[in-house]
């Protein structure tokens, strides 16, 4: 048997709310570790078709728009808790029983005090009885998630003390790598990540992270770049892909996980500023629609001094 893990994040790009990183493990058979998961899955578990009740796995932006809100996600997010033994009630039951989260939510005013109760569209009963549908799978076993969110505050720090995002989005993915090291490296552990952006080149991040460690690059290119770490009775091979989500399952549902959250809390987000100046329209925080948000509340004279606000890059 093996342990297949996929890493994937949300809110890379935007200039307002976090950045968002999740994992997601399942126990498979040796043969299963990468692409047999679709299959597998199918009966229960994939890509959305017309007239199949299956729980939703695909790339999350594929499931998810501000029109159709956060139905799929949640769906999918919460059968899959469920599935590994966790039945939050809120978005901080889901953070305590799932994530690494390095700042307090209250330092930030939008969100002191604030929780969001779950499920906030799913049916009740709903994660259970999938949950059960996904235990039933043949061969395959879920294990867990960990979500590990990125706040403006922490964010802005990663970028002054490197120079880049890139960094912020490596280091977090770099924790959860360790998460998955620390649990299941003495068990033939696969990983597979979407690649971060154009790099190409992961070896001496994964050297750094991994200190000590003996490293093997397999290969390195656009589609993708695939090591091999190994370090007394742990070996794991990572890989980071190009549409990584649109090909490895468990890169699509840790796509869903990210998703899921950041999207919860920008709903928090959104509430607070919109009760702060009244008329302000919400946000999703990417591109021209941040500029505008932002100019509305300078405008309203609501931008705070601290905590940030805005991401540096």
């Amino acid at each position: 048997m093996a342990v297949v893990v996929g890493i994937d994040e949300a809110g890379y790009g935007p200039r307002v709310g976090p950045l968002v990183v999740s994992a997601v493990a399942f126990r498979v058979a040796d043969g299963a570790a990468e692409a047999a998961l679709w299959d597998l899955m199918a009966p229960v578990a994939g890509r959305p078709e017309r007239g199949a009740d299956r729980i939703p796995i695909d790339d999350s932006k594929r499931l998810f728009s501000q029109s159709a809100g956060l139905g799929r996600l949640e769906r999918t997010a919460l059968a899959f808790a469920a599935a590994a033994g966790s039945r939050p009630a809120s978005l901080r039951g889901l953070l305590g029983a799932m994530a690494m989260v390095r700042e307090d939510l209250d330092a930030y005013p939008w969100y002191r005090g604030w929780d969001a109760p779950l499920p906030r569209a799913a049916s009740d009963g709903q994660a259970e009885r999938d949950a059960q549908r996904l235990r039933d799978i043949p061969g395959v076993e879920f294990l867990g998630a960990r979500i590990a969110p990125v706040l403006t505050a922490e964010f802005n720090r990663i970028v002054e003390a490197h120079g880049t995002k890139a960094a912020a989005l490596f280091l977090r993915t770099a924790d959860l790598l360790q998460w998955a090291w620390e649990r299941w490296g003495d068990g033939g552990l696969v990983v597979l990540a979407d690649k971060h952006g154009g790099r190409n080149r992961y070896g001496l991040l994964l050297h750094q992270a991994f200190f000590g460690a003996r490293l093997e690059t397999l290969e390195e290119g656009r589609r993708a770049s695939r090591y091999h770490l190994a370090d007394g009775h742990r070996a794991m091979t990572v890989g980071f892909y190009m549409d990584g989500d649109a090909h490895h399952l468990p890169v699509a549902l840790a796509s869903v996980f990210s998703k899921y959250v950041r999207e919860l809390f920008m709903e928090g987000f959104n509430a607070y500023w919109t009760r702060q100046v009244p008329g302000l329209r919400p946000t999703a925080g990417y591109g021209a629609d941040a500029r505008r948000f932002l100019e509305e509340l300078a405008r309203a004279g609501a931008l705070p001094a601290a905590p940030p606000l805005v991401r540096l890059a």
